[in-house]
């Protein structure tokens, strides 16, 4: 019985690792293609639920049942301070404070040593919104629940209250108010830095204490982007966009021009790296740009406007 030769031990073994390696090289493309395929699909869905929660927030801003902002930063409380509270030098916070300025909506880009204390760990160079609303419709006195805060209206003039408030007046409407604030923060996850989009929000705790609750919305919200739209002669029409940075006091107290309208520009990241992808995209967040670092991270731009009625504003 004879053997094989050399020759043909040789053709057999170089033909095995070209088949080995033809094999390899398959099995490491589908796993790239199943990386790129679940990274965009996860970026797409995270996106899409972004685009959800802000088409939802964004549309109320200035509603406060027809009082103008005048009429709510002079609204009274006997309130207990909030802890926590998110105030700035052209903001008292969740309530009015007599003299001082009093914003239901603003944005301001965050510096390294930013003063809005109640922010953790906020991604410098990024922005941050900021507001307060009506939500949802007028209730009795009877249905308040306990741990939120009400706007009420009446023929004597308005007023901050809770459902344990001493002076509560039956014939009166109570509108459910919130104050929140989105910002991006980075965060160490297994390791790595990941930028979360986070959100505070007013509430009353279990003790019945007012604290801005802090909470995580989304991993890998990179960058946010804002841009309002301006009335100038008062007749419902966008006259100019000015960006966050852009913004000045004047502008947000309203006083001669309003807001109507707001653009949002959001910028997703996935999670995970793939080496096998660099990513230098340049990408156009309204007036602004953002360079992709030469990164593996895939990125997805979403973008949208919000208009909003501010009649009396």
């Amino acid at each position: 019985m004879r053997g094989f030769t050399l020759l043909e031990l040789l053709v057999s073994l170089t033909l095995g690792l070209v088949l080995m390696t033809f094999l390899i090289g398959t099995v490491l493309a589908t796993q790239q293609s199943n990386r790129q395929t679940q990274q965009l699909v996860q970026l797409q869905q995270n996106s899409q639920m972004l685009m959800s929660l802000f088409q939802a927030e964004l549309p109320n801003l200035m509603f406060f049942a027809g009082r103008s902002l005048a009429d709510v930063a002079s609204a009274s409380h006997q309130l207990a301070p909030v802890l926590g509270d998110c105030v700035a030098e052209t903001d008292a916070g969740s309530f009015p404070v007599k003299g001082q300025p009093y914003l239901s909506l603003y944005a301001e880009l965050v510096q390294q040593y930013n003063h809005l204390d109640c922010l953790s760990q906020p991604k410098p160079g990024s922005e941050l919104l900021q507001f307060k609303r009506i939500v949802g419709s007028s209730l009795a006195a009877t249905q308040m629940r306990s741990n939120r805060f009400y706007f009420e209206t009446s023929a004597a003039g308005s007023q901050f209250v809770t459902s344990s408030s001493a002076d509560l007046v039956p014939d009166s409407m109570y509108w459910p108010f919130t104050h929140q604030v989105f910002y991006i923060s980075e965060q160490k996850h297994a390791g790595d830095i990941v930028p979360v989009l986070m959100r505070k929000r007013l509430i009353r705790n279990a003790a019945g204490q007012s604290i801005m609750s802090t909470d995580s919305v989304m991993d890998g919200v990179e960058r946010m982007h804002f841009e309002f739209g301006l009335d100038a002669n008062l007749d419902g029409q966008v006259d100019y966009y000015l960006s966050t940075a852009q913004m000045q006091p004047e502008h947000w107290q309203q006083q001669k021009h309003r807001i109507i309208n707001i653009k949002f520009y959001l910028l997703l990241r996935s999670l995970d790296e793939d080496f096998s992808y660099q990513n230098n995209q340049l990408y156009q967040m309204g007036q602004e740009w953002f360079k992709a670092p030469s990164d593996p991270f895939r990125r997805l731009l979403v973008s949208s406007s919000v208009a909003f009625s501010n009649t009396r504003l």
